[in-house]
């Protein structure tokens, strides 16, 4: 390890993730733990107009790099360069996300070992108020000129990296290069403590950004890997690059069961939408049947879509399943078509419907009798029961309390407890946002795990 040679890198590029821009800047050091043995550094030309912030910022203008090589000319020695050392870089995932992106794009095959030295500061020099480059340099007395230009940053993290090098008793740069060591791949700017704490069990996690919102709620069988995976890969697009530098904080809770994990993730889900839960949305129905009276006393049928505030009395995926299920209400209590509205949207192919003529409607109590009897038919298909499995450790259990068709409650409660009276037990919190992903995934665990029902 001690004779690793370290490729110390900073780059200056025209945006903040590398699936649409491009590097405009870099320095590479190679350090071999004592003093720097070859140095790399060229302004490119990114071959697309730097955004004027950018060039506030870095004060690289178009100007500059007008007659720079382009990243294409120059991959031959920054591969050189790379090949076979350990990557380290001030917030790593950055640098080497551009780098891994603009080598591969030019058919070289590249991936290195790598080292954060704000992680690795952090452990080294605890404490510090900020670990950003400027003010982690500030406290150690480090030289930092050219501020946010590549060559000037490069070298101060090359001092910063001596400094940690030589103090580094524990291994911790050792630890972070292991084959197996997984923390390089994690954001620096959440605390590593958050992935240390996090179980290996069942349950939920919580991303929350700096103001505390939650911004993704997720399940899992292992919460502490299912958490990683999130920082893993090489996917470098802008929504998922967003959406890392917004976590700010994570936390978890066990469920005991998949089943009561999936169930938590979509109460919470539906309580708060968190802005980049998007999955679930497809899940729920499309159509649903209303029952309503009109303004001649008769009680009606309608097929309609669903939205906000709509609270239909049967759900269906498409619409040819409602207009069939709707089409056998009709015929089985002889309701009238003229009082039913199936759904029509110009697309879908109409089912054939005997003509009805417009006059001569029922009476309106004896039809009414009817419509009931159809929606008692309905009625006739809710159910109740409880699903009872194992809890998050030995001293309780789970439940799940399906109450006429709808999920009602979910919760935990002591193993010796009697629970047949479930009214008594639940609390508010213990309450949910039904839907009907929620209700299909307790209806099919029921069906799938009889053993666990009780029937109410």
């Amino acid at each position: 390890m001690r004779e690793s040679h370290f490729a110390i890198v900073d780059i200056e590029t025209t945006g903040s993730y590398a699936a649409a821009n491009q590097i405009t800047e870099i320095a590479i050091f190679i350090f071999d733990g004592k003093k720097i043995i070859d140095e790399y550094v060229t302004l490119i030309n990114p071959m697309s107009p730097i955004p004027f912030h950018i060039q506030t910022l870095t004060g690289i203008t178009d100007e500059m790099v007008q007659d720079a090589p382009t990243f294409k000319d120059v991959a031959e020695n920054i591969y050189q360069m790379l090949r076979g050392r350990i990557f380290v870089a001030h917030n790593v995932h950055f640098d080497y996300s551009f780098i891994l992106a603009g080598l591969k794009n030019e058919g070289y095959d590249w991936k290195a070992q790598r080292l954060c030295t704000v992680r690795l500061a952090r452990k080294i020099f605890p404490g510090f108020p900020s670990y950003s480059l400027g003010k982690i340099c500030q406290s150690l007395n480090i030289p930092l000129s050219d501020r946010h230009r590549a060559f000037g940053d490069a070298k101060a993290t090359v001092e910063l990296f001596r400094q940690i090098y030589e103090r580094d008793e524990e291994q911790y740069i050792a630890k972070a290069v292991s084959a197996k060591a997984k923390e390089q791949r994690l954001p620096t700017h959440i605390p590593s403590e958050l992935f240390e704490s996090l179980p290996s069990s069942t349950g939920i996690y919580i991303f929350r950004n700096s103001s505390s919102k939650i911004i993704y709620v997720g399940k899992a069988v292992n919460i502490k890997k299912r958490v990683i995976s999130h920082f893993s890969g090489n996917n470098q697009g802008e929504r998922r690059q967003k959406f890392i530098n917004e976590i700010a904080d994570i936390e978890f809770q066990e469920s005991g069961t998949e089943l009561m994990a999936l169930m938590m993730e979509c109460n919470l889900i539906k309580k708060h939408w968190p802005i980049y839960n998007r999955a679930l949305k497809k899940y729920e129905p499309k159509f649903g049947l209303l029952s309503y009276e009109d303004q001649n006393g008769y009680l009606r049928l309608s097929i309609c879509q669903i939205r906000k505030g709509v609270y239909p009395v049967y759900y269906f995926n498409t619409v040819h399943e409602s207009t069939q299920f709707l089409m056998k209400l009709i015929d089985t209590y002889q309701l009238d078509y003229r009082l039913c509205s199936f759904f029509d949207n110009g697309k879908q192919p109409k089912e054939r419907v005997e003509p009805v003529l417009k006059e001569n409607l029922p009476d309106v109590e004896s039809y009414n009798e009817r419509m009931n009897n159809a929606l008692n038919h309905l009625d006739q298909f809710k159910r109740s029961f409880l699903i009872v499995d194992k809890g998050r450790n030995r001293e309780e259990k789970s439940y799940v309390y399906f109450k006429d068709n709808k999920v009602h409650a979910v919760g935990f409660v002591a193993n010796d407890l009697e629970i047949s009276n479930i009214e008594d037990v639940i609390v508010q919190e213990n309450l949910v946002h039904s839907n009907y992903y929620m209700n299909n995934l307790a209806d099919s665990y029921a069906l799938r795990y009889p053993n666990l029902v009780l029937t109410i």
